[in-house]
């Protein structure tokens, strides 16, 4: 049986279509490597395994600790009981978890699943070297900054583990699964930003990376360019996927950094196809065209409402007409837009569905049939773990549940039994249409769709 001190577990999630490389395993991968502790990357969604194929490819494998990703709250259900057999397999080794979700869901997820031992709190990198290096020496973990555990009945959470706060100081994420996914996707992620400069209500990332540090921190155009010349040139890599909440930044500096990483894009010479994530009152014409002159063919733009109503309740600090601009902009420019947009929310009414609705029909005229991804008409707000809109929920009653398996309803009793009624007949026609149509869990709008055709090997 191959031996590792540490197993780190992408764990498998029935629901998930397209799967990417887990870029935080990577990184706490390259911590691990850096201090001489031997790692194995498992990937369940990138290898194609069901849970019972994960827990056989763990079963094989001697280790001290096992750390498992939650990236996803809707898939914590399925996760946590993939964690639970694990468990039974490995009942020697220390199993912790990380991820937004479980930072704001510690006590919670302690309390019902014995089979965590602890919680990471925050960014897990220096953590989780700590912990092993504990684990490994069979010492005390308890005084680890950054971790949640249970003693006598309790749940301690110990002191606060700060933020990394130059990002330029990080190693590169080890690439153990690209091969997979370019094999699978053609494409390699990278992330160039930790956080977000907004407060948008209904958004984690933010109180996640403000509690431990500042909320929003960029590398440097030169590390990035530095990373990028490493995948073009080491790895083969000709399309890029930035999994930034948000490439750009929003301030003078932070878009100085977006046309630096153009324009040394463009004097390497890479033939590369990009795709970046922003927000509306990012999105400059000049800025965006050298962008695209260095190879940004997509873009997925946070939208969120065509109602100023909605927008303000969201904390979007932006405005409808913002809204349309930007897509204006993007539209001149010949750039496919996948919209981020929540149709439907608690305090809804029907003037600002009407409102939702007919900003969409003007997003139709702006925006090429083909340049545009598909919006959910029956998308609905997510009260995620650690948000102001679950804190406002919980304190006027509204949330059911818990953050595992949650509910709520609409406080317009009309568009509550409008909602259920039209989600119901959608579910039993998509049920009816699954018998007759091929499974497909690619999303060809944005997972899909690149230029670059041809199979990329390592």
């Amino acid at each position: 049986m191959t031996h590792y001190d540490v197993l780190l577990v992408s764990p498998p999630w029935s629901k998930l279509g397209d799967a990417l490389e887990n870029l935080g395993l990577g990184y706490i991968a390259a911590f691990l490597r850096r201090s001489n502790i031997s790692v194995k990357i498992l990937d369940a969604p990138l290898n194609g395994w069901d849970k019972k194929q994960a827990i056989a490819e763990i079963s094989m494998l001697d280790c001290k600790l096992i750390g498992v990703s939650i990236p996803y709250q809707e898939a914590a259900a399925e996760i946590l009981e993939f964690i639970t057999e694990i468990k039974k397999v490995k009942t020697e080794a220390h199993i912790t978890v990380g991820g937004i979700y479980p930072t704001f869901a510690n006590e919670e997820l302690l309390k019902l699943y014995p089979a965590i031992d602890t919680i990471a709190i925050g960014e897990g990198e220096e953590t989780t070297v700590e912990l092993a290096e504990a684990i490994i020496k069979g010492n005390d973990y308890t005084g680890i900054k950054g971790i949640a555990y249970r003693s006598n009945g309790g749940i301690i959470k110990t002191e606060t583990r700060p933020s990394i706060e130059d990002l330029d100081e990080l190693p590169f994420p080890e690439r153990d699964t690209l091969s997979l996914n370019l094999k699978t996707h053609n494409f390699a992620t990278m992330i160039t930003s930790r956080g977000c400069y907004a407060r948008c209500s209904f958004c984690s990332v933010v109180p996640y990376y403000s509690a431990f540090g500042h909320q929003y921190r960029m590398r440097s155009a030169e590390n990035v360019l530095q990373e990028i010349e490493l995948l073009y040139n080491e790895y083969g890599v000709r399309n890029i996927m930035f999994n930034d909440a948000n490439f750009i930044g929003g301030s003078i500096n932070a878009r100085e950094r977006a046309r630096k990483i153009a324009e040394g894009i463009i004097d390497r010479g890479f033939d590369l196809e990009i795709r970046i994530q922003c927000r509306v009152n990012d999105v400059e014409e000049e800025l965006f065209a050298l962008l695209k002159k260095a190879g940004l063919t997509r873009v997925y733009l946070g939208i969120e409402s065509g109602s100023q109503a909605v927008l303000d309740r969201f904390r979007k600090d932006a405005t409808v007409k913002q809204n349309l601009n930007a897509l204006e902009i993007l539209a001149k420019l010949d750039l496919f837009v996948a919209m981020g947009f929540i149709m439907f929310d608690d305090r809804m009414n029907f003037n600002e569905l009407s409102e939702n609705i007919s900003f969409l029909s003007q997003v139709k005229k702006i925006v090429k049939k083909e340049n545009m991804g598909p919006v959910y008409p029956l998308s609905k707000l997510l009260p995620l773990a650690g948000t102001e809109v679950e804190s406002y929920m919980k304190a006027n009653n509204k949330y059911k549940g818990s953050s595992i398996s949650y509910s709520y309803s609409f406080d317009d009793k009309a568009i509550n039994f409008f909602y259920n009624f039209v989600n119901t007949l959608s579910k039993l026609i998509i049920a009816f249409m699954r018998i007759f149509t091929p499974k497909s869990n690619s999303d060809k709008t944005w997972v899909g769709g690149w230029r670059h055709t041809e199979k990329q090997q390592l």
